[in-house]
């Protein structure tokens, strides 16, 4: 980050380019925000979480493809 900024990097994207911050398998939704703070940008709301947290009632609730007692055929 410091050599890209060395480099004439002003914002997150042209860090991103110099760097490669970001371009691993998360796609920075990981490191995006510390990227954009230490490039000195205002960084954006996330577009989407990577995960959500469900209770394991509501898993256990759900019904199951393979399940043989929740099949119709005897």
């Amino acid at each position: 980050m410091r050599e890209a900024r060395s480099l004439g990097a002003t914002d997150a994207r042209s860090v991103k380019l110099l760097a490669r911050p970001g371009m691993g398998w998360c796609q920075g939704r990981m490191c995006g925000y510390a990227v954009a703070c230490l490039a000195g940008e205002d960084p954006a709301a996330p577009r989407r979480p990577i995960a959500q947290p469900i209770r394991l009632g509501d898993l256990a609730g759900l019904e199951h493809p393979l399940r043989k007692d929740d099949r119709d055929d005897p």
